[in-house]
Formats: C-alpha cells, structure tokens, sequence
C-alpha cells in the first residue's frame, strides 16, 4: 500500500480519538517512507496523544531536521513543552514556528492563550494584535484573543475583542456571530454593566432563540446579580428553546438544587443531561450532587465514577469518592482517593481538609495539624481548616490559641456555633466571655 494511503488512514482514526491505531498507520507509513517529515511529525502528534513525551519529541526533532522551514514540528515540540510546564521552551518553540509561518494561525493563539494563562494579559493582547493587525477581518482570532483575556479576567480588553468580531462576523445568524454577540454580554457581566449585558442577551435571544448559550448564560447573568426568579425563568425558556440541550438541562438542574427546590425535578433534569451528553465532566457532576442531594450515595459514587471513566485523574472527583468513601467509614479507599486528589490539586484547602479529618478521626493529632496548616497557608480564610485547628489546640488544652483559630474561623464565615456549643474539648470555654461572644457571632450570622 503507498504510504500515503496508510497516512490518511491514520489522519482519520486519529480523528476519531483511536490514537494506538492511528500510531499502527502511521508506522507503517514510516517503514514505507522513513525519510518523509511529513509522515514523521504525524507519528510524533500520535505519541504526544498517547503521553509518550520522549518519544514524541525525538519524532519532532527528527522531522525538524529533514524539513527546518516547517512550523508543525516546532508545533509540536511546544506542545511537549507545555506538557512539562517549560516557559522557556514553550515560547521558543512558539516563535520559532511563527517565524518559520507567519500566517500559521494555530502557533499565535496556542502562544496567546500561553501568555494568558500565565497571568500576562498585555503579552497575550500583543500577541493576537500580531495577527488582528495583519488580518483584521479574521472573527475566530478576535474571539480567540477575547476568551483568553476574558479567563485571565481582563474583562474590558475581552469585550474590545469580541465587538471587533462582532462586526467582522460572517452570517449575521451565524454561529460565529452569536457566540462573539453572547461573549461581549458576558464582559459586560463581569464588568458590572448588568442592564446592558442583558439587554445584549436578549438580542441574541431575539435573533436565535436556538443558541442554547445565550439563555444560559443569560440564566447565569441573573443568579450572579441576585436575581434568582429571573435566572430560572430564563432556564426554563432557554428549555423551550432548546429542547434537546444537555446544557440548559444541567444549568437548571443546579439552579434547583443551589435553591434548594424541586429535587426531583432537579434529578431527572441532570439525569436527562447526562443521558444527552454523557461526554461531559459537569453533566455528571450535577447528576452526582442531586444523588447525594436525594441520599443516594451508591448513585452519587457512580456518577463521580463515570467522571474518573472519562479522566481517571480528575481530582474533584477523587475527593468527593473520598468523602463518600470516609462517610461510609472505609478508612483505606477515602485515604485513596484524597491523596489521588491532592496529586492533581496539591493547594486544593478542602481536599488538605478532608485528609487530614482522617488524621483527626484516628487521633493523630500532630499529622492532621500539619496538613491543616498547608490548608490555611493556601487560603488562610477557609474556614473549615480554622475550626479544626481550633479543636485540636482546644484538645491539648491550649485554650487561648483555641480561640485565636475561632476567631480567624468567625472572620472568615464560620457560622455552625451548635459544633462548639457541644464539641467536649470546647467544654472548659463555656463560660469564657469571649467565647460567649464569638458563639454569639456565629449565632447572628446562622440566623
């Protein structure tokens, strides 16, 4: 078979996300034409897919090497760096492919989004100007230049990117439009600017009541300004609208269950969600919270189970696997599943907590205090952590730095004065006037 044939067949079954088999194709391509970069660079893209940096690098390098000019291995070479958190390397590579194709467009956004995620809002801008300047009429890159401020919260910048595609947009009904018309509302959101991020909504609304992200988002807009009656309206007619959305499914779903309304109606939403879009991480997570939310943990497991099917590294869902695990009172598999979770999300102050609870539990009060203090030093106002290590000094009886946690714990929103009122080791603090005052505090802010 010509080793073109082999390579189109590993192009399509690396498409459909059958990375061993595409490497198979494209192996066999390589034994055909061992000196094609062409073929080099697609094996190197197929071990990058399947986590074999080493390997994918050397693929890159040897097809740097036949064909220097070429932008897709450099590509590729940034790839692996960002994979190995390499700054230096990752802007090199970036450049260079930049240099080696200033009209390859994939080498200036991977090198925006860089620079955005690293916090550097103005190198990123610079950046996608770098392109817009060249091709101004180019609506992806602006939106592309606008979602990467708007997740580095630069949020006036973003809204400059997203009317400028607005204009340059192709099909005023189009898809293009519409998410860079629902992007500038949700700037004008975060800017403060409610009236006119809903008016923005509504027009996209009026204009294509089928784009499910408006009403969405539009929902989303209201909850964020208290306006709690209009979110689930909003909801409920994107619903209408969009009848076959997993999406609006999932939002009113948890817009139910943070209200603490209708949880059947709540479950059967997210369940629907998850059966329309079961591809998606937060599907499963709303369908997990209204099974905990209805005590069904065994159906909760499940759902945060079928999370770690689709990335078995996920720590959100390690750590609540170990909090039903730890509830359950299976010490070993709770312990498991937060040290998996603490691997992904080492500064994650719940997951710190969760570990050291079972510390607590067996009273090893020294190691449990030791995580609990790696909690606080990443958020010191997280309250959790706060009250615990009140309990464990109020333990040894040092009743004074007890109360100094209380209070740090009251400050930063601690209101469950019930916990301290029976809690034995806070029993010789009954009569303390300032612990009196601090329950008093926690007392008005429960109400």
């Amino acid at each position: 078979m010509d080793p073109e044939d082999y390579l189109e067949q590993g192009e399509t079954l690396s498409e459909e996300g059958l990375f061993e088999e595409a490497l198979g194709r494209f192996e066999q391509a390589l034994a055909a034409a061992p000196e094609n970069p062409e073929v080099i660079e697609a094996v190197g893209r197929t071990l990058l897919n399947l986590d074999r940096l080493e390997e994918a690098e050397a693929s890159f390098l040897d097809a740097l090497e036949l064909d220097p000019e070429w932008a897709g291995p450099r590509m590729g070479l940034a790839l692996v760096a960002i994979r190995r958190d390499e700054p230096f390397r990752i802007v090199h590579h970036l450049e260079r492919a930049i240099e080696a194709d200033p009209d390859y467009p994939e080498a200036y956004v991977e090198l925006g989004r860089y620079y955005g995620m690293m916090g550097e809002s103005s190198l990123a801008k610079a950046t996608f100007e770098r392109w817009t300047r060249r091709y101004p009429e180019d609506a992806d890159m602006l939106i592309n230049a606008g979602l990467t401020l708007f997740d580095a919260a630069d949020y006036a910048e973003a809204l400059e990117f997203f009317e400028a595609a607005m204009y340059v947009a192709g099909d005023p009904d189009g898809e293009q439009r519409s998410g860079a018309r629902t992007f500038r509302a949700n700037a004008l959101d975060m800017l403060g600017r409610y009236p006119e991020a809903v008016a923005a909504y509504e027009e996209v609304i009026d204009e294509t009541p089928e784009w499910w992200e408006a009403h969405a988002n539009l929902g989303i807009c209201h909850a964020r300004n208290s306006r709690l009656e209009d979110a689930e309206a909003a909801f409920r007619r994107g619903l209408e609208d969009c009848p076959g959305s997993p999406e609006i499914r999932d939002e009113l779903a948890a817009h139910l269950l943070s209200q603490e309304k209708d949880l059947d109606e709540a479950l059967k939403l997210s369940e629907e969600a998850v059966a329309l879009g079961r591809d998606e991480l937060r599907h499963l997570y709303t369908l997990g919270e209204a099974r905990l939310a209805a005590q069904d943990e065994a159906g909760a497991a499940e759902a945060y189970r079928g999370v770690l099917a689709l990335d078995p590294s996920d720590p959100a869902a390690h750590l609540e696997l170990g909090l039903l695990h730890e509830r359950q009172g299976d010490v070993v598999k709770a312990e498991e599943h937060f040290m998996e979770a603490l691997k992904e999300d080492p500064a994650n102050p719940r997951a710190l907590y969760s570990y050291a609870s079972l510390y607590y539990t067996a009273d090893d009060l020294e190691t449990a205090e030791e995580i609990l203090a790696r909690a606080v030093a990443v958020d010191p106002a997280y309250s959790p952590a706060l009250s615990a290590l009140a309990s464990i000094r109020a333990r040894r009886g040092e009743y004074a730095v007890a109360l100094d946690y209380i209070e740090k714990a009251v400050e930063a929103g601690e209101s469950d004065a019930s916990h301290f009122e029976r809690a034995l080791e806070f029993a010789p603090l009954r009569a303390d006037p300032r612990f009196r005052k601090l329950l008093s505090q926690m007392g008005a802010r429960g109400s």
